[in-house]
């Protein structure tokens, strides 16, 4: 018994756990090709959260800084093609989707829920689009009592949002039939004579150190306070400081001595190593009282927040693939960014096999964050509580 308890009260062996029962679940074929796949330690650690295991509160942030800073270094040499491709068309996504999911929190919030807690429905908004700083900026403008029902909402909406974009991002290209060797060919198509790779740059097999370093200079990156004038102050946290050091120091290639070029093979194996920790740490996470709380502040808040992520998804959809007729590696990383989430990135890229969606979601998320900070200020501004 000292051994078993030993075990699970080890966060090792419990984040692994996740990750070894959450693969093989993922692969359990469905029918048509349908999987989970890396989707399956999300799944597998919302039931280890629920039945009382944990992780320490670290372990979601380290896992997530390498996973992403793997997949900044893969994807970076595709990135000045995405930009000068498509880049307006992804600051468009950045402030379409949020402005979809305000409208509708508002909606909800005055017309289909008048009657329920309105900091709970007003948690919806930012817990849909599964951003750390809108709620945030939420806060901070709101009394404590309703501060503390909207953290609630956004709770719970944040487990929910993560699950539609993650199982969207999945289920979307096989339910739908896609062709993903075209759309690749498609994407390599778009961008063959815009980003080349500099050949007077070595690609070496791995560097300790240049991986440490994107690590380290992305979380500096991340921390700067960015002043938003009445806004308030706002920072890139660690996802986009990380993401984006790695892609701009991975297209630089070298920073000194520092050679930033690695072997794409060596970077895949980590970002799927650090990918399935990193779902099974937030699944485990999210699991903690999640029935309870649903049982005890109702359905609303899934029902808002549920209905928040697919609209807005829908809506981003729509825009680059029957507007724009973007192809489906550039489309899934705008998506995913103007959803702002890191969860959904993972599975993108996990059911595309290709890293390079990362560019996508690099050229939006920080555009899209900056409009989720500004519309949950306006959201407590304009709704009475």
């Amino acid at each position: 018994m000292a051994v078993i308890d030993t075990l699970l009260g080890s966060g090792v062996f419990v984040m692994f756990l996740a990750v070894v029962v959450g693969m093989a679940f993922g692969r359990i074929d469905f029918g048509r090709g349908i999987k989970f796949g890396v989707a399956g330690p999300l799944f597998a650690g919302l039931v280890l959260g629920h039945f009382g295991f944990t992780v320490p509160d670290a372990y979601s942030g380290l896992t997530l800084a390498l996973f992403v800073a793997a997949v900044g270094l893969i994807a970076a040499h595709e990135i000045e093609g995405t930009v000068k491709t498509y880049g307006l068309n992804f600051i468009v996504i950045s402030v379409l989707m949020p402005t979809i999911a305000v409208v509708l929190t508002y909606v909800w919030v005055v017309l289909v829920f008048p009657d329920a807690s309105t900091g709970l429905i007003m948690g919806s908004f930012s817990g849909a689009l599964t951003s750390s700083p809108g709620l945030g900026s939420a806060v901070e403008a709101l009394p404590e009592a309703a501060a503390q029902q909207y953290q609630i909402g956004h709770s719970v909406g944040y487990v929910v949002g993560v699950l539609v974009i993650v199982m969207f991002q999945q289920l979307y290209p096989r339910v739908s039939g896609m062709d993903i060797d075209d759309e690749k060919r498609q994407f390599s198509e778009k961008i063959r004579d815009i980003g080349e790779e500099a050949a007077d740059i070595e690609v070496i097999t791995f560097s300790v150190l240049g991986f440490a370093l994107v690590l380290v200079a992305g979380s500096v990156l991340g921390s700067i306070p960015i002043p938003m004038g009445p806004i308030g102050v706002i920072t890139l946290g660690t996802t986009g400081g990380v993401l984006i050091t790695a892609l701009v120091l991975g297209y630089l290639g070298t920073v000194g001595p520092v050679n930033m070029r690695m072997e794409t093979t060596i970077l895949s194996e980590i970002r799927a190593f650090t990918l399935a920790m990193f779902l099974a740490v937030v699944g485990i996470d999210a699991g903690a009282g999640l029935i309870e709380t649903i049982a005890e502040y109702g359905v609303e808040i899934v029902v808002t927040a549920g209905l928040n992520s697919i609209v807005a998804i829908i809506g981003g959809l729509v825009l680059t693939r029957v507007v724009w007729e973007m192809d489906w590696i550039h489309a899934a990383g705008g998506i995913t960014g103007g959803h702002t989430d890191t969860k959904g990135l993972a599975a993108a890229i996990d059911a595309t096999d290709s890293d390079e969606v990362a560019a996508g979601y690099g050229n939006t998320y920080p555009f899209a964050l900056l409009a989720m900070v500004i519309y949950a200020k306006v959201l407590v501004a304009v709704i009475p509580l």
